[in-house]
């Protein structure tokens, strides 16, 4: 059984022994105004919980290493607010909604109204967030689709097109352009090769098979020719020139 702790709050709020944690816990208190601050600051459809606790975190590094508020609230606005806000998102970027127009209202209770215009704009926010992932979200489904047809076999799942899905997203919020991930992406397909590396090389005679870019195809022979002597077929094989660990090792020289 557990006993009972000798800890109270008189004892943290004014023993010495406690100096230390009142110290750190007014620099954080600070921290995380300085948080809060650069926070509010960034556009609405940008906002994400793990930043303030960034800003926070920095801020608590910067005032412990003896820096003043201010320097530091300049400091991480000009590194993080700064960019977002000199350059306005695309019209793209946001999924289209359709907005019914509103009734005019007589704002005669200003208390009401005023705690109304709070909720009002963080729900604003939350919905402005929303339209800007939908469509970040839109363009990288169009994206993992591209990259999930030159799949094949058993890489070819649902899980799999999710994933590149993620990474295109990902890459989107990191404002790379369509085409560059799309060529970042799809060299890591498994079994992908270039085309211009694509070659079909048959030494011997292929036997009824018929290489395709998505296939290999067998044709049946006719009944009068099913019966014959079985020959050896030695298969067409396709190599790549440009890389000389892809060329079978039969057709290296």
């Amino acid at each position: 059984m557990r006993t009972k702790s000798s800890l109270t709050r008189r004892k943290v709020l004014y023993s010495p022994q406690f100096k230390n944690t009142r110290h750190n816990a007014s620099v954080m208190a600070k921290a995380s105004k300085l948080g809060s601050l650069v926070y509010s600051a960034l556009p609405a459809y940008w906002r994400q919980g793990w930043m303030y606790r960034s800003f926070t975190g920095e801020a608590y590094t910067m005032l412990k290493a003896g820096k003043k508020e201010e320097e530091i609230q300049q400091l991480l606005i000009q590194r993080y607010v700064a960019p977002l806000v000199n350059k306005q998102p695309e019209n793209a970027n946001f999924a289209p909604l359709n907005k019914a127009p509103k009734r005019a209202y007589r704002k005669l209770d200003t208390d009401y109204w005023s705690k109304k215009i709070v909720k009002a704009a963080r729900r604003k926010a939350r919905k402005e967030q929303t339209l800007y992932h939908a469509g970040i979200l839109a363009r990288a489904s169009k994206i993992g689709s591209k990259l999930y047809r030159h799949l094949s076999g058993p890489d070819k799942r649902r899980g799999t097109y999710w994933q590149l899905t993620a990474w295109a997203m990902q890459l989107l919020k990191d404002e790379w352009d369509e085409a560059n991930i799309i060529a970042e992406l799809l060299r890591t397909l498994p079994g992908y090769r270039p085309q211009k590396c694509l070659q079909s090389v048959s030494p011997q005679s292929s036997g009824g098979l018929l290489v395709h870019p998505k296939g290999q195809f067998y044709f049946i022979t006719s009944l009068y020719k099913r019966f014959a002597p079985a020959i050896t077929v030695q298969l067409a094989a396709t190599i790549c020139m440009h890389n000389v660990s892809l060329v079978p090792a039969s057709y290296r020289h």
